[in-house]
């Protein structure tokens, strides 16, 4: 009798900062269109709000400053306004290996992230990333946003997998708090002005860089056989297969 596999994971990826170097892209699109507002945004500033959906970064300066004008408006503004700097996006660090790694390690990949769903396609295709997941799952029209598990939970449920079963790959402490609060395995690729916060340390794993990743670590929920993407019908949301 042959011994049992262990199962393959699903592979959830959050897009900003950890895949595509964007947040100074993001960072630039609030300065342009805050700062005529008579808002201006440090670096610190900006760091707070990070791994938040868009309303919930406007909402949160909103409650925090006097802008005279409408959040709606605003946060158009600020998508458009990176949907124009995408253009030529680079891809941070160690994004492909991982990429290729979890693709011959997981049955399934998604990228779960916070940014509306136009930015999200318009990133993976800008870096020809769109090739490589099976679904996107944004969390723009979420009852809450990350540090809430509800994103990744849904994209766990649309991919037929139970979170126990889910690897959730996160450069934020709102994101990796989303993770864990999903019960799954984090894997956290912090900023390096980041990596000092202790807060991070209730992720599985703690990376610098993605270029360190090894699935092996993976132990019970990455099996040696290959991967069959196309084993299941695809969810809402899909890319469609890839090789």
């Amino acid at each position: 009798m042959k011994p049992m596999q262990p199962m393959q994971p699903i592979a959830l990826f959050d897009l900003d900062g950890l895949l595509i170097d964007s947040e100074p892209i993001w960072d630039a699109a609030k300065r342009e269109v805050f700062g005529p507002l008579g808002l201006h945004l440090t670096a610190e500033m900006q760091a707070a709000t990070r791994g938040l959906r868009q309303r919930d970064m406007v909402a949160y300066w909103f409650d925090r400053a006097a802008l005279q004008a409408d959040p709606d408006d605003v946060e158009q503004q600020i998508v458009a306004a990176v949907c124009r700097g995408l253009a030529g996006v680079a891809l941070k660090p160690g994004a492909e290996h991982a990429v290729a790694a979890c693709a011959r390690a997981s049955r399934a990949m998604a990228v779960v992230s916070s940014s509306p769903e136009s930015v999200i396609r318009h990133a993976l295709a800008s870096t020809g990333l769109d090739r490589s997941f099976d679904a996107v799952f944004s969390a723009e029209d979420d009852e809450h946003g990350k540090p809430h598990p509800g994103a990744y939970l849904r994209a766990a449920a649309a991919l037929g997998a139970s979170p126990d079963e889910c690897i959730v790959f996160e450069d934020s402490l709102n994101g990796v708090l989303a993770g864990v609060s999903a019960q799954m395995t984090v894997v956290a690729v912090p900023e390096a002005a980041d990596r000092c916060d202790p807060r991070f340390a209730i992720a599985t794993l703690v990376l610098e860089s993605l270029k360190d990743l090894d699935t092996s670590v993976f132990g019970a929920y990455v099996s040696g056989g290959s991967r069959n993407a196309t084993s299941s019908p695809l969810p809402d949301g899909r890319l469609g297969n890839h090789s």
